[in-house]
């Protein structure tokens, strides 16, 4: 071997070295990246996803079971008789009083706006029995019915 080929060889292997460095360097960056990307950002990124997604039906449960409440006394203020049976309700958000079972719902007709009181008497919300009227009052504050103790 001449001393020129061995100068060529010695910078062919010179240039292989420097891309196994570049490749194997290269590839740990890449892992590292990947380990800081997989373990670090993407569960902070999905776990409040995740967690926004529960609440979400949470909430979503919680609406249902107070529109439920405020249906089921608007019902029984019909039957009684108290509200027009054209009577709609309001809001279909409950309102809490002081007394603690006790929530507030509000109906309307094309004249007058009501208050309805209602006691829930058990956890089965699907039952009328459950939900029992304690007073309907009239916006201006005029009382339609109080219940007796």
């Amino acid at each position: 071997m001449t001393s020129t080929e061995t100068a060529q060889t010695d910078r062919a292997l010179a240039r292989e070295w420097l891309a196994m460095r570049i490749v194997v360097i290269g590839g740990f960056i890449v892992a590292i990246i990947a380990a800081i990307w997989f373990g670090i950002i993407v569960p902070r990124v999905i776990a409040p996803r995740e967690y926004r997604a529960a609440l979400t039906h949470q909430i979503r449960n919680l609406l249902t079971e107070e529109a439920q409440v405020c249906t089921t006394a608007l019902a029984n203020a019909k039957n009684f008789g108290i509200v027009p049976q054209y009577g709609q309700l309001a809001t279909a958000q409950l309102a809490a009083t002081n007394v603690q079972g006790r929530y507030g719902c509000l109906a309307t007709t094309h004249t007058t706006k009501y208050v309805l009181i209602v006691d829930l008497l058990c956890r089965n919300l699907k039952d009328a029995r459950c939900v029992s009227l304690y007073n309907v009052s009239q916006s201006d504050g005029t009382k339609l019915y109080q219940r007796q103790r």
